[in-house]
């Protein structure tokens, strides 16, 4: 049986290094044009160089995204960018539309195509024909029934499939939508979604303006567009026996907390699984660490249609049960026996006496106290008066590593 790789979001260069620490085996990421999320931070070509050559050095993957719908004034410079992308030698392109395509196998033919989940894949047939083109991965549509994806796994062996199993669903058929377009102008297919789904709407009446009904009978307003976030957590090791090859987490443009926890969790569900297929049981305390990153109500019903519906018709909102507080960007240097001094980049206000729960990228969870803040410049301070550097003294039992999350669990 197979070991499916745990792929997670990298929307910079802060992202990917959460990622990989706490159990990634690869990412995708985008450069500064092409990608369908313009407003996640992504990576100048010089970033892309050094990310490559990070995975790389480290043994993991990374795949880049190119998965907008061009248009003719994007085909010259497409070009170039799949050039460029020919010379780092990243583990994937991940790409949308015909046309990207032929390009992709021109410039980049050292480089696998991957087809996006933009691209609506939904039977074995389209997936022989892109397999025929010279794809090496298809991620199949998120709207697909298990069923179906276990007939396209069956009728299609030797093509590498990959899922979506965590994160936010667009309203529209697999992300390709007019809404943003329409009420803003920014094109969603060209990576400036406004997220015009997620907003409040009320219904008037033609002959009756300015009075506005809701659709609900709820005060807040109707949020009918609005889907639910994926969670396939407790039916992974099904889609692991049917032999996919890669989950998928979505989320570049969340915190480095929420990269960090859903690498981490799903990269253990799936060690799990495969220690004791014939007694898994979905792991509980695992869940948990997920409603602890921001997240919408959880779905995983396009995949098992009996479970409910998708949409959220009550609100558009996050939730989470912990509050993230920092990072640690440097390993706790040891002061004295059970006290420690770090530079943490500040997520949240801090303060002197400030109990805190750790995760560290080995996952180890436990208490810490602030015992001491000062600015980079050794100014003291009783709180963080901003967010940003600051050296923090911790008491601790545990040492601390880079990378380890501070938070207030609710």
């Amino acid at each position: 049986m197979k070991i499916p790789e745990i792929l997670s979001p990298a929307g910079n260069m802060e992202k990917l290094l959460f990622a990989y620490s706490y159990g990634a085996d690869a990412v995708y990421a985008a450069g500064r044009n092409f990608g369908l999320r313009e407003s996640a931070g992504n990576f100048s070509d010089g970033e892309l160089i050094k990310a490559v050559s990070i995975a790389h050095n480290i043994g993991k993957k990374i795949y880049i995204t190119a998965n907008i719908f061009p248009y003719n004034s994007d085909i010259a410079p497409m070009e170039e960018y799949f050039s460029f992308l020919n010379s780092i030698k990243p583990d994937g392109i991940i790409i949308s539309d015909l046309g990207a395509m032929s390009l992709a196998v021109e410039k980049a033919p050292d480089v696998p195509v991957h087809i996006s989940v933009q691209a609506n894949n939904l039977n074995y047939a389209a997936v022989r024909q892109w397999q025929k083109m010279g794809a090496s991965r298809i991620i199949l549509a998120r709207e697909l029934p298990f069923e179906d994806i276990r007939t396209i796994r069956e009728k299609c062996p030797d093509m590498e499939l990959e899922i979506f199993v965590h994160g936010a669903i667009c309203v529209s058929y697999s992300g390709r939508c007019l809404i943003s377009q329409y009420m803003t102008g920014r094109d969603a297919n060209h990576g400036e979604c406004s997220q015009g789904c997620r907003w409040k709407y009320r219904l008037e009446e033609e002959k009756r303006p300015g009075e506005f009904f809701t659709v609900e009978e709820d005060k807040r307003g109707a949020y009918f567009f609005n889907s639910k976030d994926l969670c396939a957590f407790f039916d992974l090791h099904k889609f692991i026996e049917i032999g996919i090859d890669s989950f998928k987490i979505e989320g570049r443009m969340k915190s480095p907390h929420y990269a960090a926890v859903t690498a981490g969790v799903y990269k253990k569900a799936v060690t799990q699984y495969m220690a004791n297929p014939s007694d898994y049981k979905p792991d509980n305390s695992l869940y948990e660490e997920l409603l602890k990153v921001s997240h919408r109500e959880f779905t995983d019903s396009f995949y098992f249609p009996d479970k409910g519906i998708t949409q959220n018709f009550v609100s558009s909102g996050n939730t989470a049960r912990s509050k993230y507080a920092g990072y640690l960007k440097t390993p706790g240097k040891q002061l004295r026996e059970d006290r420690y001094s770090a530079v943490v980049d500040v997520k949240n206000t801090m303060r002197i006496g400030d109990v805190l729960r750790v995760l560290t990228p080995s996952w180890k969870k436990f208490s810490v106290q602030v015992t001491g803040i000062k600015s980079l410049d050794n100014v003291e301070h009783v709180y963080t008066k901003q967010y940003g550097e600051f050296i923090l003294e911790i008491s601790s039992k545990e040492k601390l590593e880079e990378l380890t999350i501070l938070r207030v669990d609710a």
